[in-house]
């Protein structure tokens, strides 16, 4: 009986440890979505692709459409950078 109660709380163990790095990545990407967006790319692309491959076991479609926010801002943030070093907007 002991064994079946350790397969149990491995399995149950183990579909969580795989969707909470996508939620810690996928936080620390929309943090630094203004900020540092050399921080977000990374963090946003490994995190949604991590909520695309876990669609089905997990409901993961708010961490999805917060990803995709998080890449839109990061680079509206890097195109407005761009322009302000080349000139073609000024504060």
């Amino acid at each position: 009986m002991g064994n079946n109660y350790n397969t149990y709380n491995e399995n149950t163990n183990a579909g969580k440890k795989i969707h909470v790095p996508g939620l810690v990545l996928m936080i620390i990407g929309a943090v630094f979505a203004l900020l540092l967006p050399i921080v977000t790319y990374p963090c946003s692309i490994i995190s949604l692709v991590m909520s695309i491959s876990k669609r089905h076991t997990h409901k993961t479609t708010y961490a999805i459409v917060i990803n995709i926010i998080a890449l839109v801002l990061a680079a509206a943030n890097s195109a407005l950078g761009v322009m302000l070093q080349m000139g073609m907007l000024t504060l």
